[in-house]
């Protein structure tokens, strides 16, 4: 099944944004997909308006495992790297590490496609957070982010595949993860820039207001959503 590293991070100031955006995907990229279990990596930016956390910038970090153990094991072989300089630290004032955070999800059930756009490269992608108001809404939850809210936005013009992810215990890097919510929600889209992404939202929001995406009530309320567009081109390890 697969699973997703998702990694948050900034760098130390905007007058080096220019060599930490050198170094994150022509170095350290290539240095993470060295490490046995990583398949592909993808870097993206926070549009504005769609930033929920400090960190502006994203990378999602796909695999295929079978279970949990599976990801430990790609965590821990990680840190060996790490610490025999295999994977190496960016120089001192490029990188904010204090800002730096990184978590495991595992997938929660099958990627869905849209039924409207072409499977293509997404430009961007749509991160929501969330999970059961309480553990006694958790059936309907998951029934109708699969079987109605899935399907619904996908049917939105842009929208290409998405996928829910359930949140594991392994973490990449020793900081708090950015919410304790259970799942994320992955939407691939096509939009490459803001004024493109807000204007397909919009048209979520007006069927959302006619009634044509049926909302839950068994949403936990005030979950982080998020946007970003796409800033590199996917990388494959080079084995």
């Amino acid at each position: 099944m697969k699973a997703v590293l998702i990694v948050l991070t900034n760098p130390a100031s905007t007058q080096v944004d220019a060599e930490y955006n050198d170094w994150y995907t022509n170095t350290h990229v290539p240095e993470g997909l060295a490490v046995p279990g990583y398949d592909r990596v993808t870097r993206y930016k926070a549009f504005d308006g769609w930033d929920p956390f400090p960190q502006k910038y994203l990378s999602l970090h796909e695999l295929e495992v079978d279970s949990v153990d599976d990801i430990r094991r790609v965590r821990d072989e990680h840190h060996a790297f790490v610490a025999d300089g295999r994977v190496g630290r960016a120089r001192d004032g490029v990188m904010d590490r204090s800002l730096s955070r990184g978590w495991y999800y595992i997938a929660a059930e099958p990627e869905q496609l849209s039924p409207v756009t072409a499977p293509q490269q997404a430009n961007s992608v749509f991160v929501t957070y969330n999970q059961p108001k309480t553990p006694g809404d958790a059936a309907e939850y998951n029934r109708w982010y699969r079987d109605a809210h899935l399907p619904d936005v996908l049917s939105c013009p842009g929208f290409i595949r998405a996928q829910r992810f359930r949140i594991t215990d392994v973490a990449m890097i020793d900081q708090p993860w950015v919410t304790d919510l259970e799942y994320v929600n992955i939407y691939e889209h096509t939009a490459t820039n803001v004024g493109d992404y807000n204007a397909a939202f919009d048209v979520v929001r007006q069927r959302i207001r006619s009634g044509d995406i049926v909302m839950t009530d068994t949403l936990t309320p005030g979950a982080p959503t998020s946007a970003y567009g796409r800033i590199s081109e996917p990388a494959v390890p080079a084995r």
